[in-house]
């Protein structure tokens, strides 16, 4: 007697195969959209609806994998790796954009932050290549200036008693350090007129760039150093351009074997 094998199929659950398929596809979206803002291929508001389609198919593919999970709990489907794979995968991409999130709870709708409003440090060579399409590098004004005194108390000018060419060649290395594109170099030649230094940074997680000036001058004591962080693109920088100044000057304070008042 010929025994017969009844072979049952397990069935996968559509919601886990949907949810991999929503997480995958939105990989390439933002990461091309990321792609071709780099390139500047991509202009700012275009690169920006095009990372939010990515990211809102990441929160979608969440939720399939959520509700695919409970499927396959309650039903005993099969399906449970392209859950968690897909879980995985959006969570990648939703990450970095909850953390911007989170870090712009409670902080002033700013773009330009600088250690002197009453006279901030001005652009000369970026403000000829930038785009026309960039936020303007006139400095915003008292309300700004009131604003940013409220969020970041501790971004203010700095004095060294040390030469001013001393200072510029600190400032140069540190720069060089955090791998900053400098567009532009004046050494301050003994204090004979104002030392500065326009570069061009990338904020994380998106790589947005930030314009960047620094100016030295000479005083009585020694050197004052005032520093500007101007985002080039949207209303509101995160927090970024404050952090960049309070963590350039604070390295320049430490490498003068001075505190940082």
């Amino acid at each position: 007697m010929i025994r017969r094998r009844l072979y049952v199929e397990e069935r996968v659950s559509r919601l886990a195969v949907w949810s991999l398929r929503a997480a995958v596809f939105a990989l390439p979206v933002t990461a091309i959209a990321l792609l071709l803002y780099a390139t500047e291929t991509l202009d700012f508001r275009s690169a920006v609806y095009a990372v939010l389609a990515g990211v809102s198919l990441s929160g979608l593919a969440l939720l399939l994998a959520l509700a695919g999970f409970v499927v396959i709990w309650n039903e005993g489907l099969r399906g449970l790796g392209r859950v968690i794979g897909a879980a995985a995968l959006a969570l990648l991409l939703l990450a970095p954009t909850a953390t911007v999130a989170a870090l712009s709870v409670g902080l002033p709708v700013l773009h330009d932050i600088t250690t002197d409003a009453q006279d901030p440090p001005e652009f000369q060579t970026l403000g000829v290549v930038r785009s026309r399409a960039a936020n303007p590098l006139a400095y915003p004004g008292a309300m700004a200036a009131a604003e940013q005194r409220d969020a970041y108390p501790g971004i203010k000018s700095i004095t060294f008693d040390v030469p001013p060419d001393d200072i510029y060649k600190a400032v140069m290395g540190l720069v060089t350090r955090h791998k900053w594109l400098v567009v532009d170099a004046v050494p301050p030649r003994g204090g004979q007129r104002e030392g500065r230094i326009e570069a061009v940074a990338r904020s994380l997680p998106f790589g947005l760039r930030d314009d960047i000036v620094i100016r030295l001058r000479r005083t009585a004591e020694g050197t004052t150093v005032d520093m500007r962080s101007v985002s080039r693109n949207g209303d509101r920088d995160f927090g970024s351009n404050a952090r960049r100044i309070d963590q350039l000057l604070t390295e320049l304070a430490e490498a003068q074997g001075r505190p940082r008042r």
